[in-house]
């Protein structure tokens, strides 16, 4: 079998064992990528390191190509990530050499402006419109390499450096008044090649509600009747997202801490709500042995 057909496969075979979840962009998605309808050139990626509290990173882009005439052509980006998106223009010089020849380079110049957009752990596509030219295009992109030993989720969990210490973050839901009596907690849990997100609300009447955070909706907790028998109409419900993703829990590709927690009833009323902690608060479990 041709080497480019047997990458081909390999990273069709990748694609298919990957979650259909929105991820977001982490270190595990450092490697060489390409598209195998265009052959002997593709891009080198790197997420370096964060650009300050929050998840965002920096996402370092080499593009190998060829120009109009068909010579080669490297060209280098660079810009902040955006959940699973990037946007970046990259650029290229003219007039250097290779040592021991001493040419220096002219200034780098706009080559290209990309739109980077991570679909799974495996699959991207880079959408670009050329400076020059305006002309635009999009490579459907597949992973062909992957750094070390590194697993990618998509999730929360990639973020995690092995060997760092586990995070247990717990809070409880502060009810509102139209929902006086309503509780419920969250608790926030994070290791190397774990993290979890639970959320249970009680006392509350049967039915879905929305699990927004700062406003975003995340997911929906079905609120269903106690099994005692009191007739109330009154029952709880929980919400797990984790990292890696399971056939019953969703991808946590997200990070509550510091933000604002609100469990919405189907009329946009807010039921229970709380500004997540950023770091513990002295009331987590002691148990970190499930997951």
């Amino acid at each position: 079998m041709r080497p480019s057909l047997r990458l081909a496969l390999i990273a069709l075979l990748l694609t298919f064992a990957t979650s259909a979840s929105a991820v977001r962009i982490t270190p595990a998605h450092s490697g060489s990528w390409y598209d195998p309808d265009y052959t002997s050139q593709g891009f080198s990626f790197e997420v370096l390191n964060k650009t300050g509290n929050g998840p965002e990173r920096r996402f370092y882009a080499t593009w190998y190509t060829y120009d109009d005439e068909g010579a080669p052509v490297w060209a280098i980006g660079t810009a902040e990530t955006q959940g699973n998106v990037v946007e970046m223009t990259m650029y290229r010089a003219f007039g250097g050499a290779r040592a021991p020849l001493q040419a220096e380079a002219d200034d780098l110049q706009s080559f290209a402006d990309f739109v980077i957009t991570f679909g799974t752990c495996h699959t991207a596509t880079a959408d670009f419109t050329m400076t020059d030219s305006g002309e635009s295009a999009t490579y459907h992109l597949r992973r062909l390499t992957q750094i070390g030993a590194t697993t990618c989720t998509g999730g929360m969990s990639d973020e995690v450096e092995p060997g760092a210490e586990p995070i247990t973050i717990v809070a409880q839901l502060d009810d509102t008044d139209d929902y006086a009596g309503a509780q419920g907690s969250a608790k926030f849990k994070l290791r190397p090649a774990y993290g979890e997100f639970e959320i249970d609300v009680r006392k509350l009447p049967a039915g879905d509600y929305a699990v927004k955070l700062d406003g975003e909706t995340r997911g929906e907790i079905q609120v269903t009747i106690n099994g005692n028998g009191n007739g109330n109409g009154i029952g709880k419900g929980t919400l797990v997202f984790s990292s890696p993703e399971t056939d019953e829990q969703p991808l946590l590709d997200f990070d509550p801490r510091g933000m604002l927690l609100e469990i919405v009833d189907g009329d946009g009323v807010v039921a229970l709500r709380v500004q997540y902690p950023d770091q513990p608060t002295g009331d987590e479990s002691e148990d970190e042995s499930d997951g």
